[in-house]
C-alpha cells in the first residue's frame, strides 16, 4: 500500500474507532472490532485481546480474536494458560510502561515466552499496544503475522492514540456498572426499607412504589404507579395545599416542607385515615424535578405515647394522693407528739420533784428509789421519742433556720456526750472523747449540733454490746471539722449502709434483737448536718463496728470571725461558757485552740464525772 493511501487509511482506522469508542460501553465489542479493523488495515492475520486477571495484577487472556484461530492451535493454547505479570514478558512491558512493544521476530524474541514454550506457533512477528483507562492500562491488544517485520512507528504511534479513546470506552462502562450497580443497591435498599418508599414526578404522579407503601396504604404498586399522589395518599381535606406547595415550588424553588420531618395525616381507599411521619425532598433528573419521600406510620408511636400521657398523669395524681397523705400524716404526728409533750412535760416535772430527797415530797426505799428512777429513765424516752417525732417533720435542711454563731467543739461534744451518758447510765458504755488542737470552733446553731452528735452516739448505744466503749474524736483538716463517734458494736450489712439515714429505717439486726426506737436519729443528724453546709457519713464492718462521721465547713478566718460581739460572735445559752443540761448542770467546754494542745478525756457512767 503505497504511503499516502496507507495514511489515509490509518486517519480513516482512527476516526473510525473514534467514532465507535464514543458510541459504545461495551469495551470487549469495541475492542473486538478495532482488531478486525487493524488486522485488515495492515493485512496481519491475527489480533488478540489481553485483559486484567478477576485477582491480583496479573493479565490473562479474554479468548476474543480477530482472524482464524482455529488456524493457529498451537498459538491458542499457550496463550490461554500464560499469565503476565506486570514487567515480564512482552505483556507485561506494555502493562508496567504504556508503551506498545514490536517483536520482529519472536522465535528469536526473549520477551515472548510463548515462542519458547511452543516451537510451532506459526507466527513470526508481533506487537502489542495498551489500551490507557483513567486509572493506567486497563487492558492489551496483540497482533501477529506469519512472517518477520520490521517496526513501524507510524503505525504504533496512531495506535497508541488509538488505545487512548477505547480507554474511555472502559472509563464509560466502569461508571455505567457503578451507577448501575448504585441503582441496584438502591433498589434493594427501598425494598428492604422498613419505610413506606414513594417518589413522584413534577406532575404529581407516582413513579416509586415499594413493598411498604403497599401493605402501608393498602394498595397495589401496579395499582399506585402512574396515580396522582395527592389522591391516592393524602385525605380530602389537605388536597388542594399539596397541590398548591408542589406549584409553588416548581415555580418559585422555595417549598416550606422539603427536608423536614412531617407528622400528618395518611388516607387508605377505604377512607380511613392513620397518622404518619414523611420526609420529602427534591432531585432534578433529566432537567425536570421529581419528588420522593419516606413515610413512617406513626400509630404505634402514637399510641404509646398517649399511654405514657395517660401513665404519666395517672402518676401525677398518685404524687399528689401521696403527698397529701404525706401531709396528713405530718399533721398527725404532730397533733400527737403535742398532745403527748405536755402531759409527759408535766409527769417528768413531778418525777424529779419526787426523786429529789432534798425537797422531802417523798422518803423512798431503796426499791422503791429504783422503781423511781426507772420511771424517770422510760419518762425521759419516751419524751426523746415525742421531740424525735415532732423533730422530723420540721427538721428539713431546705427549710430549716438555723442561729449560727462560733460554737466550740468541745462544748458541743461534751455536751451530747453528758446527755447521752445520762441516758445510758444502765448500758455500762465509757465514752472516750479527744478532742485535736484544730478543732476549735464552728459556726452553727448549739443546739441542733449537740442534738445532732446525740443522735451519732445514742445510736452507738444501741448498737453496741453492754460495757463496750465509745469514742468521740473531734479533729480539723482544712476549713472542714469531723466529730467521728466510732462503736465495736454489730456493725451493719453492706446492702443497708446506704438506706440508714432514711427516715423510719431499722436494720435487720435491730428488727431481731428488739433494739428500741423507731429510726428517726441518724435521718435528724443528717438534716441538721446538711442545714450547716456540711454532711453525715458511715463506715461500718459487720461484727466489728461502725464510725458514724459529722463533717462540718468551717469558713476561713477574717477579721471579725470568732470574737465575742462581732458579726457572727459567739452566743451563749444556759450560762457563760458553758450549756445547762437536762439535770440543771452546767459543764465546761475545753477549749484546744486556745489550749494548743490534743485534749482527751474519759467519761466512765459508773464515775462522778456524769453522776447526774
Amino acid at each position: 500500500m503505497a504511503g499516502t493511501q496507507r495514511d489515509a487509511a490509518l486517519v480513516a482506522l482512527f476516526d473510525e474507532i473514534t467514532t465507535l469508542a464514543q458510541a459504545s460501553d461495551d469495551f470487549e465489542a469495541a475492542a473486538h472490532a478495532t482488531l478486525g479493523s487493524v488486522c485488515e488495515l495492515i493485512g496481519w492475520p491475527l489480533g488478540h485481546l489481553w485483559v486484567p486477571a478477576d485477582l491480583g495484577d496479573d493479565f490473562v487472556s479474554a479468548d476474543i480474536w480477530a482472524g482464524s484461530i482455529e488456524d493457529f492451535p498451537a498459538l491458542r493454547e499457550v496463550t490461554l494458560r500464560t499469565l503476565f505479570s506486570p514487567g515480564t514478558g512482552t505483556i507485561g512491558q506494555v502493562v508496567t510502561t504504556g508503551k506498545p512493544v514490536w517483536s520482529r521476530d519472536v522465535t528469536a524474541d526473549p520477551l515472548f515466552f510463548r515462542a519458547q514454550q511452543e516451537r510451532d506457533l506459526r507466527v513470526r512477528a508481533a506487537f502489542a499496544f495498551p489500551v490507557v483507562a483513567a486509572d493506567g492500562v486497563a487492558a492489551v491488544l496483540e497482533f501477529f503475522s506469519e512472517q518477520a517485520a520490521e517496526r513501524d512507528e507510524p503505525l504504533l504511534r496512531m495506535l497508541t492514540a488509538l488505545g487512548h479513546q477505547l480507554g474511555r470506552v472502559i472509563d464509560r462502562q466502569r461508571v455505567h456498572q457503578l451507577v448501575e450497580g448504585n441503582r441496584h443497591r438502591l433498589r434493594q435498599l427501598i425494598e428492604t426499607s422498613m419505610e413506606a418508599f414513594i417518589s413522584m414526578d413534577a406532575s404529581g404522579r407516582i413513579t416509586e412504589w415499594n413493598a411498604v407503601a403497599e401493605r402501608m396504604f393498602d394498595r397495589p404498586r401496579q395499582e399506585a404507579l402512574g396515580r396522582l399522589l395527592h389522591e391516592t395518599i393524602v385525605p380530602p381535606r389537605y388536597r388542594k395545599a399539596e397541590e398548591a406547595g408542589r406549584a409553588r415550588f416548581l415555580s418559585t424553588g422555595r417549598s416550606n416542607v422539603l427536608g423536614r420531618r412531617l407528622e400528618l395525616a395518611g388516607w387508605r381507599p377505604d377512607g380511613s385515615e392513620f397518622p404518619i411521619e414523611i420526609v420529602v425532598w427534591a432531585t432534578r433528573e433529566d432537567g425536570e424535578w421529581a419528588f420522593h419521600s419516606f413515610v413512617h406510620d406513626i400509630t404505634d408511636r402514637r399510641r404509646a405515647e398517649r399511654a405514657l400521657r395517660e401513665a404519666y398523669e395517672a402518676e401525677q395524681a398518685t404524687v399528689a394522693r401521696l403527698k397529701e397523705l404525706d401531709a396528713a400524716k405530718d399533721a398527725f404526728i404532730a397533733t400527737v407528739s403535742h398532745e403527748l409533750r405536755t402531759p409527759l412535760t408535766s409527769l417528768i416535772g413531778y418525777l424529779e420533784v419526787m426523786a429529789d430527797a432534798d425537797a422531802g415530797v417523798v422518803e423512798a426505799s431503796p426499791p422503791g428509789r429504783r422503781m423511781l428512777d426507772a420511771m424517770i429513765r422510760n419518762a425521759a424516752r419516751l419524751q426523746d421519742l415525742v421531740e424525735d417525732l415532732l423533730a422530723i417533720n420540721s427538721i428539713n435542711p431546705d427549710r430549716l433556720e438555723v442561729d449560727a454563731a462560733p460554737v466550740p467543739v468541745g462544748e458541743i461534744v461534751e455536751e451530747a456526750v453528758r446527755v447521752t451518758a445520762a441516758a445510758a447510765r444502765d448500758s455500762g458504755h465509757g465514752f472516750q472523747v479527744r478532742l485535736d488542737a484544730g478543732a476549735g470552733h464552728v459556726p452553727g446553731d448549739r443546739d441542733l449540733l449537740v442534738r445532732a452528735v446525740g443522735a451519732l452516739l445514742s445510736n452507738a448505744v444501741k448498737y453496741s454490746a453492754t460495757g463496750t466503749p465509745i469514742t468521740v474524736h473531734a479533729s480539723a483538716a482544712g476549713q472542714q471539722v469531723a466529730i467521728a463517734v466510732t462503736d465495736t458494736g454489730a456493725g451493719i450489712d453492706a446492702d443497708e449502709l446506704p438506706h440508714v439515714f432514711e427516715r423510719f429505717y431499722r436494720t435487720r439486726y435491730a428488727h431481731e434483737h428488739a433494739i428500741q426506737g423507731v429510726g428517726l436519729g441518724l435521718t435528724i443528724a443528717e438534716a441538721i448536718a446538711e442545714a450547716h453546709g456540711g454532711t453525715v457519713t458511715a463506715v461500718s464492718t459487720p461484727g466489728e463496728g461502725s464510725t458514724f462521721t459529722l463533717n462540718l465547713p468551717v469558713p476561713a478566718p477574717g477579721p471579725d470571725r470568732g470574737r465575742p460581739g462581732g458579726p457572727g460572735g459567739r452566743r451563749t445559752a444556759g450560762g457563760v461558757g458553758g450549756r445547762t443540761g437536762r439535770a440543771g448542770r452546767a459543764v465546761p467546754a475545753p477549749d484546744p485552740a486556745r489550749d494548743g494542745h490534743t485534749y482527751t478525756r474519759t467519761f466512765d457512767v459508773y464515775t462522778r464525772t456524769h453522776d447526774i
